[in-house]
C-alpha cells in the first residue's frame, strides 16, 4: 500500500468533505513523456504537519492545500500555484533505522512492476508493494541495501518536462544521496534505473559520483559525511535558493539545524543539508549566475 493507503487501512483513497482526496497528478496537461531515473515528487512524512507548514512557508515561500478523511492528513505543497510536494502526518514509524519525520523521493521508471521486481533482487527491502493511486499512477516504496528509502513512480500523466528554468528559487534541484559505500550504491541505481555514472572530483572531501541520463545529470551519490550524527544513508532533496547563507541562518531561526555547513560545489554553487523542526533533512541550494541550461546543478 502506498502511504496515504497504508495510513487508511485500505486500498484506496476515500472523498473528503467537499474535496477530493487525492494526490494530484504530476504532469498538467497529461502527456506521454517518461524520463527514466528523474526525481519526479517528494513527499513529507512529518510527525508535526502544521509545525511542518509554518517552517516551510516561511523558508520557501511554498503555500499549502490541505486534505483530510478518516484520520488522514494529507497537504500539497505550492508554489505559484504549482504542486511541488506533498507532506502527510506521520504517526507510525516503520522502523527502528528510519527518521520520525523524513522526505521520500520519487524517481521516474517505465514499469514500476518489473522494476520492484529488480530492486528486490538488487537486495533492497519493500516498505510498500506497487499500487495505483488516482491521477498519480503506480508506485512502490523500498529501502535500498544500504538503508536508504525511495520511491518508483509511473506517473498516468506524464512525466513533468525537464526543468526549463533552473534557477527558480525555491523550486528542486537534483537530489543526493548519501551513503557509506557510494560505489556500491551507485551501481545499485544504475542497474535500477540505466543510469551513466560518472565519478567527478571531490568537492570539500566528497566523493561524488553523478548519476546521469540523457544529457542531465538526475542525481548523485556521496560518502556520508563523518562526524554528523543526525545523517545516515538517506536521499537528499536539495531547493534552490539566492543566498545559502541567509537560508540556513533564517532556517535556525525558525526551528531548524544546520547539519552540514556550507559546501563549494565542483561547478560552483553552495550547499548545505539543513534539517526541519521535527528532523527531517533537506538540502539547500546556491547556483552561481553564470550557471544556466542544466537542471538542479
Amino acid at each position: 500500500m502506498s502511504m496515504l493507503a497504508t495510513a487508511l487501512g485500505v486500498g484506496f483513497l476515500p472523498q473528503a468533505v467537499g474535496a477530493p482526496f487525492e494526490v494530484p497528478p504530476l504532469s498538467k496537461p497529461a502527456s506521454a513523456a517518461l524520463h527514466v531515473g528523474k526525481l519526479v515528487w517528494l513527499d513529507l512524512e512529518t510527525t508535526d504537519l502544521q509545525q511542518a507548514k509554518s517552517f516551510y512557508r516561511s523558508l520557501f515561500g511554498w503555500d499549502f492545500r490541505d486534505y483530510h478523511a478518516d484520520g488522514v492528513d494529507y497537504t500539497v505543497a505550492l508554489l505559484n500555484g504549482q504542486p511541488i510536494a506533498g507532506m502527510v502526518r506521520r504517526r507510525v514509524v516503520m522502523n527502528d533505522s528510519e527518521r520520525p519525520s523524513a522526505w521520500l523521493p520519487f524517481f521516474s521508471v517505465a514499469n514500476v512492476n518489473a522494476s520492484s521486481d529488480q530492486a528486490l533482487k538488487a537486495h533492497a527491502q519493500v516498505r510498500s508493494l506497487p499500487e495505483d493511486l488516482p491521477l498519480r499512477g503506480r508506485q512502490a516504496r523500498f529501502v535500498d541495501p544500504d538503508g536508504a528509502v525511495f520511491a518508483l513512480l509511473t506517473s498516468s500523466s506524464g512525466d513533468p518536462a525537464d526543468d526549463p528554468n533552473p534557477r527558480a528559487l525555491g523550486t528542486w534541484g537534483w537530489p543526493c544521496l548519501l551513503a557509506r559505500d557510494p560505489a556500491q550504491e551507485a551501481v545499485f541505481y544504475q542497474q535500477l534505473m540505466n543510469y551513466t555514472v560518472l565519478a567527478s572530483p571531490a568537492a570539500q572531501g566528497f566523493e561524488h559520483i553523478a548519476l546521469n541520463s540523457g544529457q542531465y545529470e538526475r542525481a548523485d551519490v556521496r560518502a556520508l559525511p563523518a562526524g554528523v550524527a543526525a545523517l545516515r544513508p538517506e536521499w537528499i532533496g536539495f531547493v534552490r535558493v539566492f543566498s545559502s547563507a541567509d537560508t540556513a541562518k533564517l532556517a535556525v531561526k525558525l526551528g531548524g539545524h544546520v547539519l552540514v555547513a556550507r559546501t563549494r560545489e565542483a561547478r560552483g554553487g553552495i550547499s548545505s543539508i539543513l534539517a526541519d523542526p521535527s528532523g527531517a533533512a533537506f538540502g539547500i541550494l546556491e547556483l552561481p549566475p553564470e550557471v544556466v541550461g542544466i537542471e538542479g546543478r
